[in-house]
């Protein structure tokens, strides 16, 4: 048990997470983001590695996993803040023993099985489900018969709406999609947004790249659960 929730191995090359947020001092993200994912389910395959680590006083084990294994890591830029952290576990101080164990089961798993440290080659960690449109500051976006589209509300900017107040883009021409929460004191810097072939190297803020979507904090899980389901969509 964790202050993340219950992280359990089954000896044979399985993880289970059944994630707590009752933990205090968590931050309204972290406690929405763990009530909503639940239970995840990750592969030994999925990880590059594992490591156990004190905070202050206090073991800490954390799943290192491979890139293109998780959805929710790779659109989120492969991490998360400490306490954001889907796969870091601060444990009680009696638990130690218990972490050791579990460490050193999983690095022998990882090399008897000799799982590479490389990217996945296939996604190994399900995404989470997900809703088919989503509400952002300054757009709705959602599926349409193939295709993602922006629908741009009053409060976008001028330049985002430059070429009209709606875009549409072939999910075939999507190469990456990333999220970013909202963070700091005012919550104003989360934003999802999508690149393709046509993308500038330097790009607009989001704010003002028309495929972006200013999130809205109350809805910061949702976002990330719908890019995460769309990278999966784009990349197989």
């Amino acid at each position: 048990m964790s202050s993340n929730g219950t992280l359990g191995w089954d000896g044979f090359g399985t993880l289970r997470i059944r994630y707590d947020a009752s933990a205090a001092g968590l931050e309204k993200l972290a406690r929405s983001l763990r009530t909503r994912l639940g239970e995840r389910t990750v592969p030994v395959e999925a990880l590059q590695g594992i490591s156990l680590s004190m905070s202050p006083g206090a073991p800490v084990v954390t799943l290192e996993l491979r890139e293109h294994a998780d959805p929710l890591l790779s659109v989120s830029g492969g991490s998360f803040a400490a306490l954001l952290d889907p796969y870091r576990f601060f444990l009680d101080a009696a638990d130690r023993s218990t972490a050791e164990w579990l460490v050193a089961d999983v690095k022998a798993m990882l090399a008897r099985r000799q799982v590479p440290t490389s990217p996945s080659l296939q996604w190994l960690v399900a995404p989470p489900v997900a809703p088919d449109r989503i509400e952002g500051r300054d757009a709705t976006v959602f599926l349409a018969g193939g295709h993602l589209a922006f629908a741009y509300k009053w409060t976008a900017s001028r330049k985002k709406k430059a070429d009209g107040e709606r875009l549409s883009v072939p999910l075939a021409d999507i190469t990456d999609v990333e999220w970013t929460p909202n963070e700091g004191r005012l919550r104003t810097k989360g934003f999802f947004r999508i690149s393709t072939a046509r993308t500038a190297l330097e790009r607009p803020k989001p704010r003002h790249d028309p495929a972006a979507l200013l999130t809205d904090p109350r809805t910061d899980v949702d976002v990330l659960f719908f890019a995460a389901r769309l990278l999966t969509r784009i990349r197989p």
